[in-house]
Protein backbone atom coordinates (compact mmCIF):
# COMPACT_ATOMS: atom_id res chain seq x y z
CA UNK A 1 0.00 0.00 0.00
CA UNK A 2 1.38 3.30 -1.04
CA UNK A 3 1.02 6.28 1.36
CA UNK A 4 1.20 9.60 0.09
CA UNK A 5 1.94 12.83 2.70
CA UNK A 6 0.36 16.34 1.82
CA UNK A 7 2.07 19.06 4.04
CA UNK A 8 0.74 22.58 3.81
CA UNK A 9 1.94 25.99 4.28
CA UNK A 10 1.89 27.86 7.63
CA UNK A 11 5.22 29.68 8.18
CA UNK A 12 6.44 28.85 11.44
CA UNK A 13 3.32 26.37 12.20
CA UNK A 14 5.08 23.83 9.60
CA UNK A 15 7.98 23.10 12.03
CA UNK A 16 4.25 20.79 13.57
CA UNK A 17 4.95 19.09 10.13
CA UNK A 18 8.24 17.73 11.95
CA UNK A 19 5.90 16.32 14.76
CA UNK A 20 3.57 14.93 12.84
CA UNK A 21 6.72 12.42 10.77
CA UNK A 22 8.01 11.74 14.19
CA UNK A 23 4.61 10.31 15.22
CA UNK A 24 4.20 8.33 11.87
CA UNK A 25 7.46 6.70 12.48
CA UNK A 26 6.63 5.41 15.93
CA UNK A 27 3.08 4.22 14.22
CA UNK A 28 5.17 2.09 11.88
CA UNK A 29 2.72 4.46 8.97
CA UNK A 30 6.31 4.38 5.86
CA UNK A 31 5.59 7.34 3.27
CA UNK A 32 6.24 6.69 0.24
CA UNK A 33 5.46 10.10 -1.44
CA UNK A 34 5.19 13.73 -0.06
CA UNK A 35 4.46 16.74 -1.60
CA UNK A 36 4.47 20.09 0.34
CA UNK A 37 3.51 24.00 0.19
CA UNK A 38 5.50 26.52 1.52
CA UNK A 39 6.52 25.46 4.71
CA UNK A 40 5.32 22.44 3.33
CA UNK A 41 8.03 22.40 0.76
CA UNK A 42 9.94 22.66 2.97
CA UNK A 43 9.41 20.20 5.90
CA UNK A 44 9.14 17.84 2.39
CA UNK A 45 12.13 18.40 1.54
CA UNK A 46 14.53 17.87 4.30
CA UNK A 47 12.01 14.36 5.00
CA UNK A 48 12.24 13.25 1.12
CA UNK A 49 16.20 14.19 1.69
CA UNK A 50 16.48 11.16 4.54
CA UNK A 51 17.08 13.78 7.64
CA UNK A 52 15.13 12.64 11.05
CA UNK A 53 12.03 14.68 12.12
CA UNK A 54 14.09 16.30 15.13
CA UNK A 55 17.63 16.86 13.30
CA UNK A 56 15.59 18.41 10.26
CA UNK A 57 13.21 20.55 13.20
CA UNK A 58 16.48 21.79 14.26
CA UNK A 59 18.26 22.94 11.41
CA UNK A 60 14.90 24.67 9.96
CA UNK A 61 14.00 26.33 13.11
CA UNK A 62 17.63 27.68 13.51
CA UNK A 63 17.19 29.09 10.45
CA UNK A 64 15.21 32.16 10.26
CA UNK A 65 15.07 33.09 6.85
CA UNK A 66 14.75 37.42 7.60
CA UNK A 67 18.33 36.45 9.05
CA UNK A 68 19.76 35.13 5.21
CA UNK A 69 17.54 37.90 3.33
CA UNK A 70 18.53 41.54 2.60
CA UNK A 71 16.23 44.55 1.57
CA UNK A 72 15.32 44.26 -2.45
CA UNK A 73 13.31 47.35 -2.04
CA UNK A 74 11.36 47.04 -5.43
CA UNK A 75 7.89 47.71 -6.15
CA UNK A 76 6.96 44.05 -6.22
CA UNK A 77 8.66 43.15 -2.49
CA UNK A 78 10.51 44.16 0.50
CA UNK A 79 12.46 41.30 0.92
CA UNK A 80 14.81 39.30 -1.65
CA UNK A 81 14.74 35.61 -0.74
CA UNK A 82 17.53 34.79 -3.40
CA UNK A 83 20.19 34.54 -0.74
CA UNK A 84 17.76 32.02 1.32
CA UNK A 85 18.68 29.59 -1.27
CA UNK A 86 22.29 29.53 -0.59
CA UNK A 87 21.45 28.27 3.03
CA UNK A 88 19.22 25.90 2.18
CA UNK A 89 21.10 24.50 -0.92
CA UNK A 90 24.27 23.15 1.99
CA UNK A 91 21.91 20.63 3.98
CA UNK A 92 21.05 18.74 0.26
CA UNK A 93 24.10 16.69 -1.38
CA UNK A 94 22.78 17.41 -4.98
CA UNK A 95 20.16 20.50 -5.78
CA UNK A 96 17.83 18.10 -7.75
CA UNK A 97 14.56 16.21 -7.16
CA UNK A 98 16.12 13.58 -8.55
CA UNK A 99 18.39 13.16 -5.50
CA UNK A 100 15.66 12.56 -3.03
CA UNK A 101 15.44 9.24 -1.57
CA UNK A 102 11.47 9.22 -2.32
CA UNK A 103 9.13 10.98 -4.76
CA UNK A 104 8.68 14.59 -3.94
CA UNK A 105 6.76 17.30 -5.33
CA UNK A 106 6.54 21.30 -4.75
CA UNK A 107 3.28 23.66 -5.57
CA UNK A 108 4.13 27.23 -6.15
CA UNK A 109 1.90 29.96 -8.00
CA UNK A 110 2.83 30.79 -11.58
CA UNK A 111 1.92 34.56 -11.38
CA UNK A 112 2.17 34.69 -15.16
CA UNK A 113 -0.59 31.97 -16.09
CA UNK A 114 -2.59 32.78 -12.39
CA UNK A 115 -2.09 29.07 -11.63
CA UNK A 116 -0.96 26.31 -9.56
CA UNK A 117 2.26 24.79 -10.91
CA UNK A 118 3.99 21.70 -9.49
CA UNK A 119 7.43 20.83 -9.43
CA UNK A 120 8.82 17.17 -9.63
CA UNK A 121 11.76 17.30 -11.74
CA UNK A 122 14.99 19.07 -12.00
CA UNK A 123 16.63 21.40 -9.65
CA UNK A 124 14.57 21.15 -5.97
CA UNK A 125 15.90 24.59 -3.79
CA UNK A 126 14.20 27.16 -6.29
CA UNK A 127 11.11 25.91 -6.54
CA UNK A 128 10.99 25.29 -2.57
CA UNK A 129 11.76 28.84 -2.55
CA UNK A 130 9.49 30.30 -5.02
CA UNK A 131 6.49 28.33 -3.45
CA UNK A 132 7.42 29.86 0.51
CA UNK A 133 6.95 33.71 -1.56
CA UNK A 134 5.03 35.62 0.84
CA UNK A 135 3.25 38.07 -1.64
CA UNK A 136 4.17 41.74 -0.55
CA UNK A 137 7.27 40.11 1.29
CA UNK A 138 9.61 38.86 -0.69
CA UNK A 139 10.33 39.57 -4.44
CA UNK A 140 8.85 37.00 -6.36
CA UNK A 141 11.28 34.16 -7.61
CA UNK A 142 12.00 33.77 -11.50
CA UNK A 143 12.09 30.64 -13.09
CA UNK A 144 12.69 29.87 -16.85
CA UNK A 145 11.06 32.90 -17.45
CA UNK A 146 8.39 33.24 -15.07
CA UNK A 147 7.75 34.54 -11.86
CA UNK A 148 6.70 32.26 -8.99
CA UNK A 149 5.06 33.01 -5.44
CA UNK A 150 3.73 31.18 -2.23
CA UNK A 151 1.71 27.91 -3.46
CA UNK A 152 -0.56 28.72 -0.81
CA UNK A 153 -2.51 31.27 -2.73
CA UNK A 154 -3.90 28.61 -4.74
CA UNK A 155 -2.91 25.31 -3.67
CA UNK A 156 -2.14 25.30 0.05
CA UNK A 157 -2.68 21.62 0.91
CA UNK A 158 -1.60 19.24 -1.96
CA UNK A 159 -3.47 16.68 -1.80
CA UNK A 160 -5.04 16.07 -5.12
CA UNK A 161 -1.35 15.88 -6.56
CA UNK A 162 -1.04 12.58 -4.34
CA UNK A 163 -4.42 10.92 -5.12
CA UNK A 164 -3.42 9.57 -8.35
CA UNK A 165 -0.48 7.77 -7.16
CA UNK A 166 -1.07 6.74 -3.93
CA UNK A 167 -3.70 4.44 -1.87
CA UNK A 168 -3.64 6.47 1.31
CA UNK A 169 -3.39 10.16 1.21
CA UNK A 170 -2.69 11.98 4.87
CA UNK A 171 -3.10 15.62 4.62
CA UNK A 172 -1.36 17.99 7.05
CA UNK A 173 -3.22 20.92 7.42
CA UNK A 174 -1.35 23.66 9.74
CA UNK A 175 -3.36 26.49 9.61
CA UNK A 176 -6.73 25.81 10.79
CA UNK A 177 -9.14 28.95 10.75
CA UNK A 178 -11.10 29.83 13.84
CA UNK A 179 -13.19 32.36 15.06
CA UNK A 180 -10.84 35.49 16.67
CA UNK A 181 -12.22 38.00 18.40
CA UNK A 182 -8.52 39.76 18.82
CA UNK A 183 -8.06 41.39 15.32
CA UNK A 184 -6.05 44.35 16.80
CA UNK A 185 -3.07 45.70 14.33
CA UNK A 186 -2.19 45.68 11.05
CA UNK A 187 0.05 42.82 10.71
CA UNK A 188 -2.51 40.78 12.93
CA UNK A 189 -5.16 41.69 10.32
CA UNK A 190 -2.47 40.85 7.28
CA UNK A 191 -2.30 37.29 8.50
CA UNK A 192 -5.96 37.24 9.29
CA UNK A 193 -6.50 38.10 5.82
CA UNK A 194 -4.00 35.51 4.41
CA UNK A 195 -5.39 33.00 6.51
CA UNK A 196 -9.10 32.89 5.67
CA UNK A 197 -7.54 33.11 1.76
CA UNK A 198 -5.97 29.96 1.84
CA UNK A 199 -8.50 28.40 3.93
CA UNK A 200 -11.09 28.55 0.83
CA UNK A 201 -8.20 26.70 -1.13
CA UNK A 202 -7.91 23.92 1.49
CA UNK A 203 -11.51 22.97 1.67
CA UNK A 204 -11.36 22.24 -1.98
CA UNK A 205 -8.06 19.82 -0.69
CA UNK A 206 -9.51 18.01 2.03
CA UNK A 207 -12.08 15.94 0.08
CA UNK A 208 -8.20 14.32 -1.73
CA UNK A 209 -7.46 12.90 2.32
CA UNK A 210 -7.84 9.74 3.48
CA UNK A 211 -6.40 10.83 7.03
CA UNK A 212 -6.10 14.63 7.89
CA UNK A 213 -4.46 16.08 10.92
CA UNK A 214 -5.20 19.51 11.22
CA UNK A 215 -3.87 20.38 15.32
CA UNK A 216 -6.41 23.06 16.11
CA UNK A 217 -4.10 24.56 19.01
CA UNK A 218 -1.73 25.92 16.21
CA UNK A 219 -4.27 28.94 16.11
CA UNK A 220 -2.53 30.48 18.72
CA UNK A 221 0.71 30.76 16.74
CA UNK A 222 1.63 33.25 13.99
CA UNK A 223 3.44 32.85 10.90
CA UNK A 224 6.84 34.06 12.23
CA UNK A 225 7.03 32.28 15.88
CA UNK A 226 10.17 30.49 15.28
CA UNK A 227 10.71 31.06 18.78
CA UNK A 228 8.24 28.12 19.66
CA UNK A 229 9.71 25.36 17.66
CA UNK A 230 9.48 22.94 19.94
CA UNK A 231 5.97 23.46 21.51
CA UNK A 232 4.90 23.59 17.74
CA UNK A 233 6.51 20.16 16.63
CA UNK A 234 5.10 18.75 20.28
CA UNK A 235 1.50 19.52 18.82
CA UNK A 236 1.92 18.23 15.60
CA UNK A 237 3.30 14.85 17.57
CA UNK A 238 0.35 15.04 19.75
CA UNK A 239 -2.13 15.29 17.25
CA UNK A 240 -1.31 12.63 15.27
CA UNK A 241 -1.19 10.29 17.97
CA UNK A 242 -4.25 11.37 18.68
CA UNK A 243 -6.05 10.88 15.60
CA UNK A 244 -4.53 7.55 15.30
CA UNK A 245 -5.90 6.32 18.41
CA UNK A 246 -9.94 8.00 18.48
CA UNK A 247 -10.04 6.92 14.24
CA UNK A 248 -8.17 3.70 15.16
CA UNK A 249 -11.17 1.77 13.69
CA UNK A 250 -11.47 3.89 10.58
CA UNK A 251 -11.11 2.25 7.51
CA UNK A 252 -7.40 3.64 6.41
CA UNK A 253 -6.24 4.08 9.54
CA UNK A 254 -6.87 0.61 10.72
CA UNK A 255 -5.32 -0.65 7.00
CA UNK A 256 -2.23 1.35 7.77
CA UNK A 257 -2.04 0.20 11.29
CA UNK A 258 -2.33 -3.46 10.32
CA UNK A 259 1.11 -2.66 7.49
Amino acid sequence: MKVGLALSGGGARGLAHFGVLKALQELGVEVHEVAGTSAGAIAGAFHAHGYSPEEAMKLVSGTNLFKVVWPAFSWRGLFNISKAEEVFRKYFDEDSFESTQLPFKVVATNLNTGLKEVFSEGPLVRPMMASCCLPFIFDPVQINGQLYVDGGIVNNLPAEVLSETCDVVIGVNVVPVIKDDNLSGMKKMIERISMVAISANVNSSRKHCDILVEPRELRSFGTFDLKQAQEIFDIGYESTHHIFEMDKEKAPIRSLLKI
